[in-house]
């Protein structure tokens, strides 16, 4: 899937409306559609280490990233007596402190560290009206010569989660990463807490990760279970893994030993298609218990844990917060990507 930075931009010169066009738009490109990934960051370490995942992932996957700062109407937000065509300009410039950024600016210095964004890049300015808000949708996308972008977004919505969500599912996004605070107080407007990195990771539509502070571990816990959706679901995770130099291990459980015999053959199923691939499967194991249980359990000596669900729908979102996965999601210690 291309991300929402995939498409034409809005002029810029002529501020568009806000259900029309989204600031986040640069030139399409000829060749297959670019792996996207979005990151949220609200300022604090966990949303850059949220970015640091998105670098690893994003180097293998030669992707495009967005940097997502999410901040709620503020009708009485003052711009200092600076025209707001002068503030959209000089976004990341300027000497006023407007929510939101210092913690882009401090994700784009980040990236320039990491080596993934250059600062001779092309650079493009974007701005959206928002009806109530001084400021409105600001974005600075920055381009390599070889096509690939980076954007920082400052999006304006009634909540900070509602602005995630709709973002996500706005530009197809093909991965969603946020950073889950453990014992950080963040503070701003744009705070992502754990209840709304929990509420993203439950009601999104696509693949989650979310991350936590520890990195140790040897490798990425695949959990797969007794339907044809994990198991490819499986499959395309392993992809990424090898491209990032992570080993696979797989683990399917059943609640009984009745159901052992398939969850042995899903595993088994799962370790021949990743392996006809030409990428190595680690180990394989099958356990009987309780799934939720045994997945955190397994995945402690791993960096992360990788679980698939089922879809029930409400609307446009997804819920699935009696589901293993975001049991395992809240008792996890490390970081853990939810599939479908």
């Amino acid at each position: 899937m291309a991300g929402e930075a995939s498409r034409k931009p809005p002029e810029t010169g002529e501020p568009a409306l806000r259900d029309s066009e989204s600031p986040t738009d640069v030139p399409e490109t000829g060749g297959p559609p670019r792996f996207s990934i979005l990151v949220c960051i609200d300022g604090t370490d966990a949303s850059y280490l949220a970015l640091r995942h998105a670098v690893r992932i994003g180097s293998a996957t030669d992707a495009d990233l967005t940097l997502l700062y999410v901040r709620p109407i503020d009708r009485d937000l003052q711009t200092g007596g600076m025209q707001i065509s002068v503030v959209r300009e000089n976004l990341l410039d300027w000497g006023l402190e407007m929510p939101g950024a210092t913690a882009l600016r401090r994700g784009r210095e980040l990236l320039v560290e990491l080596g993934w964004l250059d600062k001779d890049w092309q650079t493009e300015f974007a701005h959206v009206d928002v009806q109530g808000d001084p400021l409105g949708d600001n974005a600075i996308v920055y381009s390599s010569p070889k096509g690939r972008s980076v954007v920082l977004r400052l999006l304006i919505a009634p909540s900070v989660a509602a602005g995630i969500l709709d973002e996500a599912k706005l530009g197809e996004f093909d991965l969603l990463i946020v950073g889950m605070s453990e014992g950080e107080k963040g503070s701003g407007p744009g705070y992502v807490s754990r209840k709304i990195a929990r509420r993203v990771a439950r009601e999104h539509t696509g693949a989650v990760l979310v991350t936590r502070a520890r990195e140790d571990g040897d490798g990425h816990l695949v959990c797969v279970a007794s339907y044809e959706g994990s198991i490819v679901a499986a499959q395309k995770h392993a992809e990424i893994a090898s491209l990032c130099a992570a080993p696979v291990f797989l683990l399917s459980v059943a609640r009984t030993v009745d159901f052992l015999p398939d969850s042995k053959k899903s595993a088994a199923t799962a370790k021949e298609r990743i392996e006809k691939a030409g990428i190595p499967v680690s180990g394989t194991t099958a356990l009987v218990g309780d799934p939720v249980a045994l997945i955190v359990e397994q995945g402690r000596p791993h960096s992360l844990i990788v679980v698939s669900r089922f879809q029930k729908r409400t609307g446009w979102r997804q819920i699935f917060s009696n589901s293993i996965a975001f049991k395992v999601l809240k008792h996890a210690e490390n970081s853990v990507m939810i599939t479908r």
